[in-house]
């Protein structure tokens, strides 16, 4: 029997291991661990960081009993090989930060105030996210540790922990999550001295997980304050999360007012939204999708598999290849609008809108071309300066606020 990863590659049109699809046939099932591996091999969170085929990123569990994975990570000499299907592909295991196992000045560990995803820092001040609060194993975060058991943490302990991981690793992002609000602003209020702090120590771009605010001078403000990009999901991931019936018509209208307002203030491509896979029709998400790409939004599609212990682990039920034209209808609608996946920096986290090309027939060249520009020296400056520019060419100070 053939194995699903053995598909035809749209712009080869021959047969080899499509990178996409292994890439989430990896998220979805987990890992093995072949004899003779590095210790540490994961993060303080579990999880292994891979580079596979193309340069594509993947951060894996190691599969637990009950998972039945056919992939084996080998070591021979210094070179790693990812076993299945009867073969060995070459990947590139990428060592855990050494500072993640530092403290601050204060005794906090520094794995115990953020985690880094390929380019972004992912902070979580607030506890768990909203993704484990619904029951999905949160690939931001780690699965392994309850944020909720991290010690508390102060501002000054996150500007020490993030000029500690930059002396190791390069990174463009500091991501800083709301976690579950109910208030009128979304979150905003709450993470605003946090991001006062981060601009006063640090040049990095920041994003924010907002809830979506009651009023749209909440983005003008997070703008003008200095956020560069923002995430504003619908509610905490249940199942019918743009086109089901469960949540309220209001709730849903504010959302998409919130988006596509939000998509009119920040730069092209920095307003982007989660839609998770596997709990609706397949339909329901690609409507999704559309509503979203129409308001100038960037999708992130999120396939992480349920928790063992959660409800919703019964009704996950979509295989990687099933999925598989979600990925082609994101990619191509944002190659249609024109729209950048240049924000997305968590590569190892979920399979960004760029890597939907795995899928696609149309060409990616371009963005390609530019993502590669702007991961240079050179091309960090450029954007930085532009991003700069626009905010002062757009933010105006007023007694009254921000406009």
């Amino acid at each position: 029997m053939k194995s699903p990863l053995s598909q035809p590659l749209p712009a080869e049109g021959k047969e080899s291991t499509n990178t996409g699809l292994l890439k989430l046939e990896l998220i979805a099932s987990g890992i093995n661990l072949g004899e003779g591996l590095p210790s540490p091999l994961t993060n303080p969170f579990g999880l292994i960081h891979l580079i596979l085929p193309e340069g594509v990123s993947v951060s894996v569990q190691q599969a637990s009993d009950k998972q039945q994975t056919p992939f084996t990570l080998l070591h021979h000499g210094k070179r790693f090989f990812l076993n299945f299907s009867g073969k060995e592909t070459p990947v590139q295991w990428v060592p855990p930060l050494k500072c993640y196992h530092k403290k601050t000045r204060s005794g906090i560990l520094i794995s115990d105030i953020l985690t880094v995803h390929s380019g972004l820092i992912a902070v979580h001040p607030k506890g768990p996210c909203r993704f484990g609060l619904s029951g999905l194993a949160c690939r931001y975060c780690g699965s392994s540790r309850e944020l909720s058991n991290h010690p508390p943490f102060s501002k000054q302990d996150l500007i020490e922990a993030i000029q500690t991981v930059l002396k190791e690793t390069s990174c463009d992002v500091v991501h800083l999550s709301s976690g579950h609000v109910e208030t009128e602003d979304g979150g905003i209020v709450w993470l605003t001295p946090w991001v006062t702090e981060i601009r006063k120590h640090i040049d990095i771009l920041i994003s924010l997980d907002l809830a979506p605010p009651k009023s749209n001078s909440w983005i003008d403000q997070s703008y003008a304050m200095g956020v560069d990009a923002v995430y504003y999901d619908l509610g905490d991931f249940a199942p019918h999360q743009v086109t089901g019936n469960k949540k309220s018509e209001e709730d849903k209208k504010r959302y998409l007012e919130t988006i596509e307002y939000a998509a009119r203030i920040f730069p092209k491509g920095a307003v982007l939204s989660h839609l998770v896979i596997g709990l609706e029709p397949m339909g329901d998400t690609q409507k999704g999708i559309d509503l979203l790409v129409e308001r100038g939004v960037v999708p992130l599609l999120v396939y992480f598999p349920p928790s063992p212990h959660s409800p919703l682990s019964e009704r996950w039920k979509m295989k990687p290849e099933e999925v598989t034209p979600l990925y082609t209808h994101l990619f191509e609608r944002l190659v249609q609008v024109k729209n950048t996946p240049h924000w997305v920096h968590q590569q190892d986290v979920l399979l960004t809108p760029l890597e939907g090309r795995f899928f696609s027939e149309k060409s990616a060249g371009f963005h390609l071309a530019l993502k590669k520009f702007y991961e240079t020296g050179f091309g960090r400056k450029v954007r930085r300066s532009m991003i700069g520019i626009r905010r002062r060419l757009r933010v105006k100070h007023h007694p009254a606020g921000y406009r």
